[in-house]
């Protein structure tokens, strides 16, 4: 059985409805850290290669600030094609013998199991339409559900939606409760902090840094004669600066491939402490949903 709700009814059920600065910013401040570990990297890169051909970073400024903006600039014009695409997108949700399909969604085939609850309640300014928030589970490990809502009728969707969840609870397929509130419940928006997101941009950049680090350490330092050199990422020019630097810096090979050792396992170690330090620190609820439901649909 199939649901669907009109595209102008989206502004009962998405935050981002008016897209104001505001919404914008809270949507986005998640991903900063990340996006200026982006921009970190991809100015490394250009300035890494400019130095090689002994190129002056002071002159070339203007193109490595271009370089900073170009993943900040991306990520907000993919942002609002897709914000805005959602929003003048129709909502669906289909009830399946094995999973519900819900659109639009990043996921939107969920099985029956990794469903937590089914909550409706009433609209304060949509006379004769109720809200349907689905919770659910991307795994078992997930520890923060993620939640996805409809507007329906109340003369006809609302009464069916109930009626086919109780009769796939009888015949075994939903064993998941379904709550009706008798009043509209506060919006609860769950964020991640940033300080952990933080800890995670920190943690792969570490990370990116260290790995090459590591990997070069643990490489045989002696080539053979007859390896070919054409899948080289330098030019003969590059390279022979490379050699230079490094023979002007380490008193020898040894030296040289204990100092990767040491640096890349430490900034591997350090990243992937970072990393999973920040993807395990809790998100935070701003505010809560009222505890006033009452079932109607008892779980199984």
């Amino acid at each position: 059985m199939q649901f669907e709700q009109p595209a102008e009814l989206n502004r009962f059920v998405d935050a981002t409805i008016p897209l104001t600065w505001a919404v914008r910013w809270r949507s986005l401040r998640s991903v900063l850290p990340m996006l200026l570990c982006c921009s970190a990297l991809l100015v490394e890169q250009v300035a890494f290669r400019l130095w090689l051909n002994d190129r002056s970073l002071l002159s070339e400024l203007p193109l490595l600030v271009v370089c900073s903006l170009v993943p900040v600039v991306l990520i907000f014009v993919a942002y609002e094609a897709l914000t805005r695409i959602t929003h003048r997108s129709k909502r669906t949700i289909k009830l399946e013998p094995k999973r519900v399909s819900i659109s639009p969604a990043k996921y939107n085939r969920i099985p029956w199991k990794q469903i937590s609850a089914w909550q409706v309640e009433p609209l304060p300014e949509g006379a004769g339409f109720s809200k349907l928030t689905l919770s659910y589970s991307l795994g078992k490990g997930t520890k923060h559900p993620r939640e996805w809502s409809m507007v329906l009728r109340q003369a006809d969707q609302e009464h069916a939606l109930i009626s086919e969840l109780e009769h796939l609870r009888q015949q075994g397929v939903n064993s998941t409760q379904v709550a009706r509130l008798s009043a509209p419940a506060r919006p609860k928006i769950n964020t991640r902090r940033v300080r952990s997101m933080l800890a995670v941009a920190l943690g792969l950049y570490c990370i990116l840094h260290g790995l090459p680090f590591l990997g070069a350490g643990l490489l045989p330092t002696n080539r053979p004669p007859d390896e070919p050199q054409s899948n080289s990422r330098f030019t003969a020019k590059e390279e022979a600066k490379l050699k230079r630097v490094v023979r002007q810096t380490f008193s020898s090979p040894e030296q040289f491939r204990r100092s990767l050792l040491t640096v890349g396992g430490g900034l591997t170690a350090l990243g992937a402490g970072l990393y999973f330090w920040g993807l395990a620190t809790p998100k935070r609820n701003e505010q809560e949903q009222i505890p006033n439901a009452q079932g109607i649909v008892e779980s199984a």
